[in-house]
């Protein structure tokens, strides 16, 4: 499992803790990279071309946002999994590191029936973040073995300390808050 250093790319810089790109401090580190800059071209480019194997995760995640990550250097990029079935299989065609991703801000009921909707359409990478300390355990609780085993788990729980005690899926990813780190 690889763990990621989980950021928000805003105004230029990473918070929190307001980290320039290119410090030194993220050289060689994998992030979940949570873009809420707008769509600035430049920026990504400089992002991508810094931090290429790191997960972008575009403020909207649709169809075009995955297309331009793409080709302005990011290897992994996220879709929404709720936009419309056809956009999100030619999504899954044109890039074969597309994440779709969920918030479990949503009903967890409604997300497993959309997995199981998607589970012969997307590829396997699926990205859960979690909005409540809990919610992230929650959802593998509830989420069938059979449909569990369909899809290769990037994990972005609320807090980082959160555990997870489920061997029978495969999480690819865990991507950890810095919080912690900075209130040291």
């Amino acid at each position: 499992m690889q763990v990621f250093e989980r950021f928000v790319f805003h105004n230029g810089n990473l918070y929190p803790g307001a980290i320039k790109p290119d410090s030194i401090d993220l050289k060689n580190k994998k992030m979940l990279l949570h873009e809420r800059d707008g769509f600035n071209m430049n920026r990504i480019r400089k992002i991508a071309k810094l931090h290429p194997n790191s997960i972008w995760d575009p403020e909207n995640a649709d169809y075009g946002s995955l297309v331009d990550s793409v080709m302005l250097g990011f290897t992994h990029v996220t879709i929404d999994g709720w936009i419309e079935l056809s956009k999100l299989k030619i999504a899954h065609a044109l890039c074969k590191n597309a994440i779709t991703k969920f918030s479990l801000n949503k009903s967890i009921e409604s997300i497993i029936k959309r997995l199981e909707l998607l589970k012969n359409e997307i590829q396997r990478p699926v990205l859960i973040i979690g909005f409540n300390p809990g919610d992230i355990q929650k959802f593998f609780d509830k989420i069938d073995l059979k449909l569990g085993k369909k899809y290769d788990w990037y994990i972005a729980p609320s807090v980082s300390n959160e555990k997870l005690s489920h061997n029978n899926i495969n999480i690819l990813g865990w991507c950890k808050s810095q919080q912690e780190s900075l209130e040291r």
